[in-house]
């Protein structure tokens, strides 16, 4: 990453993900798919390079804080995305009720 602030999450709604980038720089992507009003967060991929640098900690917090923000249900199949409701559980009022 690069020493300024330019990191920033896009909404890649053709493609039903959300982009972490750094400038021009793709670092990683949360996959979705909707059922209704409910995001069933699939998948978080992160490029290698990026690896064990908290970038997908980073990446996942910034999509469910958008979540919470947009008052939008997500229902976490992505395994990444579980332990981390189960490490910060304040995200838990995001998880959409069975």
């Amino acid at each position: 990453m690069s020493g300024e602030a330019s990191l920033k999450l896009v909404h890649n709604t053709d493609r039903d993900r959300f982009e972490l980038w750094d400038s021009d720089t793709f670092m990683g992507l949360v996959g979705y798919e909707k059922d209704g009003d409910v995001l069933i967060l699939l998948h978080t991929v992160i490029e290698e390079r990026f690896g064990q640098q908290g970038i997908a900690r980073l990446l996942v917090s910034l999509v469910l804080t958008r979540m919470r923000l947009d008052d939008v249900k997500i229902r976490p199949v992505c395994s990444y995305v579980r332990r981390f409701l189960v490490r910060f559980p304040e995200y838990q009022l995001l998880v959409a009720a069975d």
